[in-house]
């Protein structure tokens, strides 16, 4: 107790003296990063579940979406953004059957056979990769923050999606290798889109997120002069569509001086 008295004794007149030379106007003092626009690049993380519809659709249900994010953003509020994305699903190829048609036995139950000539258990699901550019504004409401708020973006960018075959119980030589391309409906192609959504930028580093909906077409072709099932390649121009709700986490790089008070 006796230490702890003469540490008060000690501070209590620095303390004081701080106090002095501080100005006495209130609205001299000015928060940098609670009050005023930022200017920062940052990093984001974002998860969510996507919907596909088109020709997408009709080739595989929903699956999950992974994105990182790294971009900036501008004292006047808009955003530049370059973001990657991987999506994929779980046994979610809806013709699978009819891609591997040249693979399945007759019967009631057709199965693929195995290396050791009993069922391999075929699954198979979508691997999506996109990387694109995207352009946004963030408009405040909710509040006096005034980099927090309504954000909407506009996408451009490129998409590829293929199928993956996996053998389960045992291996099937004809999805090894290269001749795996022979059945995987490789796509590609331009992409455009947007999100709508809402943004939270704080002073803190941890407490930054943002979730809405992320919408994204894309105009793929097959990147394959040959598909088995198809004795040929497909020259056609598809349409695919994404629907995507999503929830994100960011990382912005405010630096020391977003957490100091100036006075002026």
């Amino acid at each position: 107790m006796k230490k702890i008295l003469i540490f008060m004794a000690v501070m209590l007149p620095l303390v004081l003296t701080a106090q002095d030379l501080r100005p006495k106007d209130n609205n001299a003092v000015k928060i940098t990063g609670q009050d005023t626009n930022i200017s920062t690049p940052f990093f984001a993380a974002a998860a969510g579940w996507t919907f596909p519809f088109g020709e997408m659709g009709n080739r595989y249900s929903s699956f999950f979406n992974v994105n990182v994010d790294l971009g900036w953003k501008t004292r006047s509020n808009w955003i530049v953004d370059l973001q990657f994305g991987l999506q994929f699903g779980s046994n979610n190829v809806k013709k699978t059957k009819e891609y591997l048609a040249t693979l399945y036995t007759n019967g009631e139950k057709p199965i693929i056979v195995g290396s050791d000539g009993t069922d391999a258990g075929v699954v198979a699901y979508n691997r999506n990769l996109y990387l694109c550019i995207g352009v946004g504004k963030i408009f405040p409401v909710f509040g006096s923050n005034p980099n927090s708020g309504i954000e909407l973006t506009l996408w451009g960018g490129i998409l590829q999606h293929q199928i993956i075959y996996e053998a389960t119980l045992t291996k099937v030589y004809q999805l090894e290798g290269d001749y795996r391309y022979l059945y995987d409906r490789q796509m590609r192609g331009p992409m455009t889109g947007l999100f709508l959504g809402y943004r939270h930028i704080s002073k803190k580093s941890y407490a930054n997120w943002f979730a809405g909906i992320d919408w994204k077409v894309a105009f793929t072709k097959m990147t394959r002069d040959f598909q088995a099932d198809l004795m040929g390649g497909d020259d056609k121009r598809y349409t695919d569509h994404m629907l995507t709700l999503k929830i994100g986490w960011m990382f912005p790089f405010f630096g020391r001086s977003a957490d100091k008070i100036y006075y002026y």
